[in-house]
């Protein structure tokens, strides 16, 4: 058994793994609302919003996972019965 199954298999050890990946993401996100005075100003007027980068990068990645749904379920997608004579 590797480390990796070792540690993703125990419960114990994956909620430990799990809320240690949740409190860094936290932590970043603090980060880049406190130090949102110290950086360069931005071009446009909405860069100004606090946790700009955070919220933009959220809402792109639901975007994208929302589209490619889409294109998957209208476009790639066959019936059923397309291999059938």
């Amino acid at each position: 058994m590797s480390f990796l199954q070792k540690h993703l298999e125990d419960p114990v050890r994956f909620a430990r793994i799990r809320r240690g990946f949740y409190l860094g993401l936290i932590g970043i996100a603090v980060a880049e609302i406190v130090t949102l005075g110290f950086g360069g100003h931005g071009h446009f007027w909405f860069e100004g919003i606090p946790a700009w980068g955070s919220l933009y990068g959220l809402v792109s990645c639901i975007a994208i996972i929302l589209v490619s749904k889409l294109i998957g379920k209208l476009w790639l997608m066959r019936r059923e019965d397309y291999y059938e004579p």
